[in-house]
């Protein structure tokens, strides 16, 4: 255990202000959703709708620039992000629901990870453990919602992603500077 320990400790040391800048950008991302919930719903799907639509053209691009090597997959890739990039723009409410079904995802795997995260350092002092735990019941929760009532409306998944990046942004700030405050004690 205490080369799990020494190994948490030195990883806490390096690193702990990446989860000051994860909760930065969680917070700031909060504010601009609760303060504009419209505006940023259709920055989203815009800004995926170009994504898609470049990534499938590069990778129509690299069939030719990749000498042959898989151009069968690439030519799927590059119709399929074409695709998706013309549906964001063209059909911008089943992008949404796609969205919302892709984060309801994502946040429970997230939640999953950080429960689990939680359980295996909960034993090293000033890991904040409790903190993540409380960070993966969270995401759960939220993925859940989404699942249950996918048809919100994306505005309002817009704002209860804002709350839950203003929460979870919350937490991983005071996770950050508790891990930090320990780290002084420890030293």
């Amino acid at each position: 255990m205490t080369d799990l320990a020494g190994a948490i400790t030195s990883a806490a040391r390096t690193a702990w202000w990446i989860v000051v800048v994860r909760g930065l950008l969680a917070v700031v991302l909060g504010i601009v959703a609760l303060v504009w919930p419209g505006p940023t719903a259709r920055v989203i799907i815009v800004l995926f709708g170009v994504w898609a639509l470049v990534d499938g053209i590069i990778a129509l691009v690299s069939i030719i620039t990749g000498g042959g090597r898989s151009w069968g997959w690439l030519l799927l890739e590059g119709v399929l992000g074409i695709a998706a990039g013309i549906i964001a723009f063209r059909a911008p409410v089943t992008v949404a629901l796609a969205l919302v079904l892709l984060i309801a995802f994502w946040s429970i795997m997230i939640g999953v990870l950080e429960i689990s995260g939680s359980l295996q350092v909960r034993q090293v002092p000033g890991s904040g453990w409790g903190w993540l735990l409380a960070s993966g019941v969270v995401s759960i929760v939220f993925g859940i919602l989404l699942f249950v009532w996918p048809d919100l409306g994306f505005a309002t998944l817009i704002t209860l992603i804002g709350i839950y990046a203003l929460a979870l942004g919350v937490v991983w700030l005071i996770t950050a500077f508790m891990i930090r405050k320990d780290l002084k004690a420890l030293a």
